[in-house]
């Protein structure tokens, strides 16, 4: 038997999911999905590295590996080997203000600032 931490993936997920981050990302940066990932699947999975007890970017194929990161995401570990988080961070670096500039929910899409009572499509 095979055992994998779950902790908050599946919220974080859901949260992610919601907020069109992979499609976000992907819209601003295309060019991942020539990989067997995209940048915006990349990019979440880097998020939830961030949320749990985080690895070395080096690591994040190791952290995978041990948190149900495939079975949440649909990624399988050994895709976040240690060059491809290193290409999505560098694809998104140039557009970071394009893509907080496109966040989902709750954004007015002329100023960018959170407001009041604004509800997501």
């Amino acid at each position: 038997m095979v055992e994998k931490r779950l902790g908050a993936l599946p919220v974080a997920a859901e949260f992610l999911r919601r907020l069109d981050v992979a499609g976000i990302v992907d819209e601003v940066c295309p060019g991942g999905a020539s990989a067997h990932l995209t940048h915006g699947q990349v990019i979440e999975a880097l998020v939830v590295n961030r949320l749990t007890p985080p690895a070395p970017l080096v690591r994040v194929g190791d952290w995978a590996r041990t948190w149900a990161v495939e079975e949440v995401f649909g990624i399988e570990p050994a895709l976040l080997n240690d060059d491809r988080p290193a290409r999505a961070l560098d694809a998104i670096a140039p557009e970071l203000d394009r893509i907080a500039g496109r966040s989902a929910p709750g954004r007015s899409p002329s100023s960018g600032s959170t407001c009041r009572g604004c509800t997501g499509t």
